[in-house]
């Protein structure tokens, strides 16, 4: 029992790190690509406010993935192991090939996959909503930022003196990039730990703790080949675009908090990107794009089939 407890430690360790490096780009990349803040200001940002997001608010979406999908009885730590391990291995190659995947996604297809395997029944009416958020999410998000975009626009044009403008970007680089690693912490954190909270292994307000210290390291250890990714590939990025991108973003993750949904900070800053992108008439890297997309579709796929795989050891093995 004390090598599963470890296990499920350490597993929870790597997703919620997995989840830093890859995801900590939807809060900063931006800010980052435009120059606004270094890489290291972003990190420390970061860390701050999704340790807030996680210990006040992570609670309802924990509650979402732990018992919302897969009833909590059948939440074994061996079920919550594979689930997780599936999420992670298919993060871990998304993040070194730089494409910044949906980790949300990525565990609710782990958690699907493993409902199959030990035939629990699978709540196919949250699974609806979830998937209804994860499109509404980035279409909302570029609405948004279009339309921030458009106000600061004009704000800007008012003001008249260089160094204020300037002190403004900044600002509203170091709000947009804080209020979505707030919400990072409120909706992501739940995907390594509330498993494991379904699972009663955890407190809520521990496995936010822990899950926001575990993603933390991940963004300052690994997660600079995304950020260059969103701050610089999709499209060409200015100080007011990037705060648009990221504010809009956030907004949206925002909403989805508020009814528990586990929605990707992935899609949503992406929507962001391109919202602005459309509003200022600078090109898209469709391509890029199109990688991302692609990546969104395969997540859930590849993590459902990775995690019937690793039941399927697990049996062989003698381990469940």
């Amino acid at each position: 029992m004390e090598a599963i407890v470890i296990a499920a430690i350490a597993i929870t360790f790597y997703i919620a790190w997995n989840i830093g490096a890859n995801d900590s780009a939807n809060a900063m990349g931006t800010a980052v690509g435009a120059g606004l803040l270094s890489f290291h200001q972003a990190t420390l940002t970061i860390a701050i406010f999704v340790m807030l997001g996680a210990y006040l608010k992570g609670y309802k979406v924990m509650k979402t993935i732990g018992k919302g999908i897969v009833p909590p009885e059948y939440l074994t730590l061996n079920i919550a192991i594979i689930a997780l391990l599936a999420a992670g291995i298919w993060v871990t190659i998304a993040t070194i090939k730089g494409l910044p995947v949906s980790t949300t996604q990525a565990i609710v297809g782990g958690v699907v996959g493993v409902g199959i395997a030990i035939r629990a029944p699978i709540n196919w009416g949250t699974l609806i909503k979830i998937a209804g958020a994860w499109v509404c999410s980035p279409i909302l998000a570029a609405l948004f930022a279009l339309i921030l975009f458009k106000f600061y626009g004009q704000v800007v044009n008012n003001i008249k003196s260089f160094g204020r403008i300037e002190l403004l970007y900044k600002w509203l680089a170091v709000l947009g990039g804080s209020y979505m690693a707030f919400n990072f912490g409120a909706n992501e954190v739940a995907n390594a730990t509330g498993l494991l909270v379904g699972a009663g292994f955890f407190s809520p307000k521990a496995a936010g703790m822990f899950g926001a210290i575990s993603l933390a390291i991940g963004s300052l250890t690994f997660s600079y080949a995304v950020m260059y990714t969103v701050g610089k590939k999709i499209t060409s990025l200015g100080p007011l675009s990037a705060f648009s991108a990221q504010f809009g973003s956030a907004i949206a993750v925002s909403l989805a908090n508020m009814f528990g949904l586990p929605v990707s900070s992935s899609q949503a800053i992406v929507g962001g990107v391109i919202g602005v992108g459309l509003a200022t008439g600078r090109k898209v890297g469709k391509k890029v794009v199109g990688e991302i997309v692609f990546g969104w579709v395969a997540t859930p796929t590849i993590s459902i089939v990775l995690a019937l795989g690793i039941f399927k050891l697990f049996q062989l093995s003698g381990l469940i």
